[in-house]
């Protein structure tokens, strides 16, 4: 059985999932007003996208573009590995002929995971991807071939990655560890007593949610190789998910169904919100607005009040969805921001 965060129940493949992108069997979406205005700009996009001939589910021309692997030696860059690298034999990617997805186009299918994949990242100003697994490795991929040209053990699973500027951040259990791609740079941050679930960077602050409810949080970037905790946010009861920030405030999403607000000034939870049905697997933030995804199969929209609280304004709920739906849900929410 593979590894995953939260469970989630197995359900029957349906029709078409063969064909690389399922076919849209929802109900058509409606909107409250006050939602249609808030994505107005990516529903008049995806409008003009169907004109062009690119329907979801459809066949759409894509541009000339160079094969993989058709660059200069010269033009590709190189980072420096960090240390405790296992280098293996390098494989091919699995190149596919290109399908239009609902506005995408796939190119190849990157393959060497044993387990689920947990997190990618891509640092900035880097020609690398790496990717995150539960089966205990770190994977880094040649962004110009597709190629895997290193893969890193990190001797656990690998709950959580994000990229900050220059720098990766590995979640294991009982640490994060954290790269410098440009200078080599390693970090290891202790304190989390179990599996890092989720990561989160805001203000020269790293938050990590952990498998046990806790929320850590270390100074970043730390003047000593082996930083230790500012804080220690203790609220939720089970697994914290998702986190999210805005200018003022912290979301965490839990298993236990919940999402707490918390202040960046004091640290202190200031509300928690509980409309949620079953586990909160994506938390949003835009502004004064928060988007939260639950595999209650809704999606909610909350919005500041006066008095500086949230306050639901909108429920898109989805009878006949699966797992698999809302994690694309998630990533559509993401595109539209």
């Amino acid at each position: 059985a593979r590894w995953s965060p939260y469970a989630r129940p197995s359900e029957p493949r349906r029709s078409g999932a063969g064909s690389g992108c399922a076919k849209a069997s929802r109900p058509p979406l409606r909107l409250e007003p006050a939602t249609a205005r808030l994505l107005g700009p990516a529903r008049r996009a995806e409008s003009r996208g169907s004109s062009r001939g690119a329907a979801f589910g459809t066949a759409a021309p894509t541009p000339a573009r160079r094969r993989l692997g058709d660059l200069k030696k010269s033009d590709r860059k190189t980072d420096p590995k960090p240390a405790g690298t296992n280098p293996e034999p390098i494989q091919e990617p699995r190149v596919e002929e290109s399908r239009g997805c609902g506005g995408f186009a796939f190119l190849c299918a990157l393959a060497g995971h044993k387990e689920a994949i947990t997190g990618i990242s891509m640092p900035m100003g880097s020609d690398k991807l790496y990717s995150g697994s539960a089966d205990g490795s770190v994977r880094v991929w040649d962004g110009n071939s597709g190629k895997c040209v290193d893969v890193i053990k990190m001797g656990g699973k690998i709950g959580c990655m994000i990229t900050h500027d220059k720098w990766v951040f590995v979640g294991i259990s009982k640490s994060v560890e954290a790269w410098n791609i440009q200078t080599g740079m390693k970090l290891s941050l202790q304190g989390p007593s179990g599996l890092v679930c989720s990561m989160t960077i805001k203000d020269e602050m790293l938050f990590a949610g952990m498998a046990d409810g806790r929320i850590m949080a270390w100074k970043f970037p730390a003047k000593e190789i082996n930083s230790e905790l500012v804080a220690i946010l203790a609220g939720h009861d089970r697994h914290v998910i998702s986190l999210a920030v805005s200018a003022t405030r912290l979301y965490s999403g839990s298993l236990d169904k919940t999402i707490r607000v918390w202040d960046l000034k004091n640290l202190q939870c200031v509300q928690t919100l509980s409309e949620h049905k079953a586990a909160v697997t994506s938390v949003l933030c835009w502004d004064q607005k928060l988007l939260s995804c639950s595999l209650d199969k809704t999606v909610k929209v909350w919005a500041a009040s006066e008095s500086g609280s949230l306050q639901l304004m909108h429920t898109h709920s989805e009878e006949h969805v699966s797992s698999a739906d809302l994690i694309y849900m998630d990533i559509s929410i993401s595109v539209i921001f």
